[in-house]
């Protein structure tokens, strides 16, 4: 049982497959059983149960809305299940408090750090436990020797007046994880740790797991990369529609059996499609922005899909936002279907037809606090009149693109809040195939998205381009590239390094151009 636990609705090779031999590295430190969990009609958790042993890295997957968010936030006491059994340390029932989940050596890294922006880097790692004498002064000193060693574990250096709301996204995590150390955590839950990291912050949260396993500390890693979990955990988790379908040994499964097990059936792999490339929609020509952009040009036809990478730091978001106003140049020029275009804002470039579905969609894409039917329709509202809203047609446009860009949703006035990463990116989308951009910028589209939700996400890519937009996509996901785009253009220090046909994306060329100071051609690399 310990090996491999499958639901009867399952294959049966399936169940032959996975079941094989585990040795296991020690006693259970998290154990849920039979965790049910309803949001109004919707249930989230149908009897979901897991296991998590001392010096295990225990991989959860699933597709969005499968219920991996609802039982970490039920493990973590965020919310109390309806029914279940959580066994934390020597703690053991149906909910746990958060006060409760901490004594008993919990913590919870999720995808959007729970950070204090406006403290340093020691005071977040120390957050609710600060030294003091006789329960009253804080002792600043003492505080930054304790916390010293465990910032440099994970690759960071306090600095005074560095406060954690000036850390990058993947920097932010990093310290999320130097407070766990901090505090001795004997399980550490881990959500979409890397979504926002590079290679060189990916690597090191990897050998940070690597001392915390070594240590015996259990730790449940919860990714969408489906290559880092079969490649960094013990065993693995998969959930579908909020039950547990199978857990095994991570050496005894592959993607294409993980992914088969997560949406039910087998994931058909999109085929590259050839499209009649336009007029240029997007023409950048010595782009500058002091030295942080340098000499970027490039052509983008209607139609067309053009690719952007480079390493965290290359520009290549930053690249993004300035075409979308969020950012001002300071040299070069752009022109859009022929036409000088300088937007001073974004509202600028909205009226011009430019659309962005930004990389943090939770802070600069959605509007949380409005309905999916607000959002989808935001940047084309239909009128009756230049003050009022025409309510029924906005209605109708909301239902046609919830159904189908295939939105899971209980109702077109819920929240983006209430719904999963992967259909909050498809509200982002839906915003501009409604608004019928005619330029639309797409910065880390797959990112902490499923597999099956990515593969209707990158449809809903190509059909803005199949019906004529300019389309730009910046990743640093080579294979989505690989199977998306018409040209990949490479960043490195602000500068376009290299240009490479869709023949010619492998890791070794990218990362070869990645490195390069000045732009190259493939035949150089």
């Amino acid at each position: 049982m310990d090996n491999v636990l499958l639901l009867d609705q399952l294959p049966i090779d399936s169940r032959s497959s996975l079941a094989s031999p585990l040795g296991g590295p020690g006693d259970p430190v998290l154990e849920v059983r039979n965790a049910v969990k309803t949001f109004g009609q919707t249930q989230a958790l149908r009897g979901a149960s897991l296991q998590v042993r001392a010096g295990e890295v225990h991989g959860l997957v699933g597709a969005n809305g499968a219920g991996k968010s609802t039982l970490v936030k039920a493990i973590s006491g965020a919310l109390r299940l309806d029914s279940g059994t959580i066994g934390l340390g020597d703690f053991s029932g149906p909910s746990i408090t958060t006060r409760e989940a901490h004594a008993q050596g919990l913590a919870t890294i999720y995808q959007d750090p729970s950070l204090v922006p406006t403290l340093g880097l020691t005071e977040n790692v120390m957050l609710g436990r600060e030294a003091s004498r006789a329960g009253i002064f804080l002792l600043k000193s003492r505080e930054r020797r304790e916390v010293a060693s465990s910032l440099v574990t994970v690759g960071l250096t306090d600095r005074p007046y560095l406060t954690a709301g000036e850390l990058t996204p993947s920097e932010q995590q990093l310290l999320e994880v130097a407070a766990a150390i901090h505090r001795r955590a004997r399980v550490v839950i881990m959500d979409e740790p890397t979504a926002a990291m590079g290679n060189t912050e990916r690597d090191r949260i990897f050998e940070v797991i690597s001392v915390l396993r070594a240590q015996g500390v259990g730790i449940l890693y919860i990714s969408h990369k489906l290559h880092e979990v079969l490649s960094i955990c013990d065993r693995i988790t998969v959930m579908r529609d909020g039950r547990d379908v199978a857990t095994g040994a991570a050496d005894s499964l592959d993607q294409d059996r993980v992914v088969r097990l997560m949406i039910g059936r087998e994931l058909k792999k999109a085929q590259r499609t050839t499209r009649a490339l336009g007029e240029i929609a997007l023409k950048v020509s010595g782009l500058g922005q002091s030295q942080r952009l340098r000499n970027i040009s490039f052509d983008l036809h209607a139609g067309e899909i053009l690719g952007i990478t480079g390493l965290v730091g290359s520009g290549r978001s930053r690249l993004g936002r300035t075409l979308f106003g969020a950012e001002h140049f300071d040299e070069g020029r752009i022109e859009l279907f022929g036409i000088p275009y300088k937007p001073s804002d974004p509202h600028a470039a909205i009226a011009a037809g430019v659309g962005l579905v930004p990389q943090d969609r939770r802070r600069e894409a959605l509007l949380m606090s409005m309905s999916i039917r607000d959002n989808i329709t935001l940047a084309r509202m239909p009128m009756l009149s230049r003050l009022m809203v025409n309510v029924s047609a906005q209605r109708v446009a909301a239902r046609r693109w919830v159904e189908h860009l295939k939105i899971k949703t209980f109702s077109i006035v819920a929240r983006p809040s209430e719904l999963s990463g992967g259909n909050q990116q498809k509200v982002s989308i839906a915003r501009w195939l409604h608004a019928k951009a005619r330029v639309v910028i797409f910065d880390e589209p797959g990112q902490a998205v499923d597999v099956g939700a990515k593969g209707e996400i990158f449809a809903a890519i190509r059909q803005l381009a199949d019906e004529g937009a300019g389309v730009i996509v910046i990743s640093d996901d080579i294979e989505e590239l690989q199977q998306m785009v018409d040209r990949l253009l490479v960043m490195r220090a602000g500068r376009i390094t290299g240009e490479l046909a869709p023949d010619e994306i492998t890791e070794e060329l990218v990362l070869a151009l990645e490195m390069k100071s000045t732009t190259v051609s493939t035949q150089e690399s």
